[in-house]
């Protein structure tokens, strides 16, 4: 009878898509090749909410404004209500990893472990920011309820038109995009100030072909912004960051890890130009921090190691982000 882990295992010195050819004959002189390491960006630009231990699920609220009024003499004031609603987040899914290692290769080979929690947390770290920016991305198409206008607006997508050939002109129009996204969020008294913007690597790369915001004479001295070093520090006084976590442009997502609610169409995956405030924009709510461990299963004969992060991620100002797309 076969264990649970047959077919599926790791098998360190065995090769090929089943992993059914024995490769020990070679000389190994340990030059193990694997992913590259990647640390994940938006765990500072979120804000974090525990429910571990307590709950599945953690609310916050959402409270409208008022108007104010001027009164003359001997007339009667005006009551003005103000509205609210909650915004409840359940977390319901384990983001996870399991690898196990039969004992017999594990005997038989070197150890590999250190290379393949490597690996796991740096997957880990790719899903759980690739779902913040999903959120992100889906900010631009948060209708406000009117009876919390004008404390909440609706979200904010500026579409563009480039053209492919003169990345000049293209560099252009986003510059002018993003400049345009932050009078929005300025008119709408939020702090620009603390904001950032993650850019795709294509969109970055058209970029870099602006004249004055590569020119050391409009950006404020060497280190700034670099076209030699590929260094985009600040575009309109914001933070840039260039990130490939933000989805395939035009290609759709339909069964994400975390659920429907992460799910983007092709249109809204055209969004590679995001401008939000960190500590309002998104909401991360966590039953469970990240962790890894290894343990023996007896039972079936090998190791396994398991790394598992329960969470969700919601929008808490989708008002707070702006995006720039090329969708129609």
């Amino acid at each position: 009878m076969a264990t649970v882990y047959n077919g599926v295992s790791a098998r360190p010195h065995w090769a090929g898509a089943t992993s059914a050819t024995d490769i020990h004959l070679e000389v190994y002189d340990s030059n193990i090749q694997s992913q590259f390491m990647y640390n994940s960006i938006m765990r500072g630009l979120t804000t974090f909410k525990s429910v571990q231990g307590q709950s599945n699920t953690w609310r916050g609220d959402r409270i409208g404004s008022v108007a104010v009024k001027g009164r003359k003499y001997g007339e009667s004031l005006d009551s003005s209500p103000i509205r609210s609603e909650k915004l409840v987040v359940t977390v319901d899914t384990v983001s996870y990893v399991r690898v196990p290692i039969d004992f017999q290769d594990d005997w038989t080979a070197p150890d590999f472990r250190a290379t393949y929690t490597r690996n796991i947390g740096t997957q880990q770290a790719k899903a759980f920011d690739e779902a913040h920016i999903i959120q992100l991305m889906k900010c631009a198409d948060f209708v406000a309820p009117a009876h919390l206008k004008p404390a909440f607006n609706d979200g904010i997508l500026k579409k563009v038109t480039l053209g492919g050939t003169d990345l000049e002109a293209d560099a252009d129009v986003l510059c002018k995009a993003h400049q345009d996204n932050l009078n929005q969020l300025i008119k709408r008294d939020v702090d620009v100030g603390r904001a950032v913007t993650l850019v795709s690597p294509d969109w970055f790369t058209v970029l870099l072909n602006h004249k004055k915001l590569m020119n050391v004479e409009f950006t404020g001295g060497v280190g700034v912004n670099d076209f030699a070093q590929r260094r985009i520090a600040v575009l309109n006084g914001v933070r840039v960051i260039e990130t490939p976590r933000i989805p395939t442009t035009n290609t759709a997502i339909t069964s994400h890890i975390l659920g429907t609610a992460f799910n983007i169409t092709a249109a809204q995956s055209q969004r590679q130009m995001i401008t939000f405030i960190p500590d309002l924009a998104l909401v991360t709510v966590e039953a469970k921090p990240m962790e890894t461990k290894i343990w023996q299963d007896d039972r079936d004969f090998g190791s396994v190691i398991d790394s598992y992060h329960m969470y969700t991620v919601s929008q808490l100002r989708p008002d707070a982000v702006a995006c720039v797309s090329t969708e129609a």
